[in-house]
């Protein structure tokens, strides 16, 4: 077992040259909780950080951000999209991720390119090759379990471009080919493992709360008022297919017979006019409300508006083998929750006693869950007191970042014996 180094309390790397790693991502940002989070604790640690954004994003071209940079190269969102649904079976992404690395290269040095989410990786690894430079694999999400749910693949027009078995093809040929596979669970690693990718190259960094960050987020009490109920059900995130939120709405009619309840819906996506569609159908819309997409630091009092919190999502590949930020936000804010039995948020769950677990599509277990919480305030306290001591005890950013720090330390030990 290699022993990590402690950091510096103020952040300071040792003496000898920095590692300089590069990463890529074709979102706005900020805001990426992820991204920032990885961004900013390798900064403090001593690495020098770069990231290049490739996106619809007009602000300044350079900034100096929380300890790094920022280069912006703006890309219209219709292009950015057209590009990444292409990526699978015409390389044009790649092929343009490779030209903007080897211009980037021109004004700045760096070690290692860290491609954040699967579709980046084939234009990191095409410039990886031809710079002579190391690549991190930043799996967000196993992508190829993804495209098999989300709305755009698996719709008209979209789903005439994407081809699961050339993605499959591509995941393991990019796997094979990084230096190092980045995953947010012990079951996504398990999934890279089975492909065939070796368990010491794989880095398990979970999407934990950065809880000095999350305190920081002011409370705002015209939500949390706006929103008070005799009994308060949250939902936050996105609003897409695999997030069964179908199944939730179906579920209400069932809890309405037997208590006051509200639910508040804090998001978007491509499905939410067809959700609130649905809402009008079954005659619930005096008891759901659609905020809409809400900024970050406004999802903090959301949650605390809140009796009861939901992550109801489809059971499928793709959510048995990934995590969600909104798991740990709530229960760091003390908030019971009631999850699917997705494989990863069940045994966390489960583990800590933080809330329930019900099978996904049957309403009537979830509707009994709820009112059984309903009527029994003492057991969501438990509950919350239960999640929220974990989080503090282990699920958290500063606990579980040490394997991301570990991993570019052992990269760097490597580079700096060879200069």
């Amino acid at each position: 077992m290699v022993l990590m180094r402690a950091v510096p309390e103020q952040g300071k790397a040792e003496s000898k040259k920095s590692y300089r790693i590069l990463m890529i991502l074709d979102q706005p940002f900020p805001p990426d909780i992820r991204v920032e989070n990885e961004a900013c604790a390798l900064a403090k640690a001593g690495f020098e950080v770069i990231l290049l954004i490739l996106a619809p994003d007009t602000r300044a071209p350079i900034e100096d951000y929380q300890g790094y940079t920022i280069v912006r190269r703006h890309v219209p969102a219709k292009i950015r999209n057209w590009m990444r649904g292409f990526a699978g079976t015409i390389p044009i992404l790649s092929w343009y991720i490779e030209r903007q690395i080897q211009q980037l290269r021109k004004q700045y040095s760096f070690d290692v390119i860290h491609a954040h989410d699967l579709y980046m990786c084939g234009g990191a690894l095409r410039a990886g090759k031809r710079l002579g430079i190391p690549v991190v694999a930043d799996l967000h999400e196993v992508w190829t379990a993804a495209l098999a749910q989300y709305s755009w693949s698996t719709r008209f027009p979209g789903k005439l471009f994407i081809s699961l078995r050339r993605w499959k093809a591509l995941e393991k040929k990019w796997t094979d080919s990084a230096e190092r596979v980045i995953v947010t669970a012990d079951t996504m690693r398990d999934h890279y493992i089975e492909l065939g990718c070796p368990e010491k190259k794989i880095t398990v960094l979970p999407n934990t709360i950065n809880i000095e960050a999350f305190d920081r987020y002011p409370v705002k009490e015209d939500i949390i008022e706006s929103h008070k109920s005799e009994y308060t059900l949250v939902y936050t995130g996105g609003i897409n297919l695999h997030r069964g939120l179908d199944f939730l709405l179906e579920t209400m009619p069932l809890v309405l017979k037997h208590c006051p309840a509200r639910l508040v819906l804090v998001g978007d996506g491509r499905i939410r006019p067809e959700l609130e569609q649905q809402a009008e159908l079954l005659g619930i819309t005096d008891h759901v409300a659609f905020e809409g997409w809400r900024p970050q630091e406004e999802i903090k009092s959301y949650i605390l508006a809140s009796d009861v919190c939901l992550i109801p999502q489809i059971k499928c590949e793709h959510t048995d083998k990934t995590v969600t930020h909104k798991l740990f936000h709530y229960m760091y804010l003390q908030r019971p929750l009631i999850t699917t039995n997705c494989d990863y948020m069940q045994q966390v769950v489960e583990v800590t006693d933080c809330g329930a677990v019900v099978p996904y599509g049957n309403h009537e277990a979830f509707a009994s869950c709820l009112i059984e919480l309903y009527k029994n305030p003492a057991r969501r306290k438990q509950m919350a007191s239960n999640g929220h001591q974990a989080v503090l005890d282990h699920f958290n950013w500063d606990h579980s970042v040490r394997s991301l720090v570990e991993m570019y330390r052992n990269m760097a030990d490597k580079i700096n014996v060879n200069r």
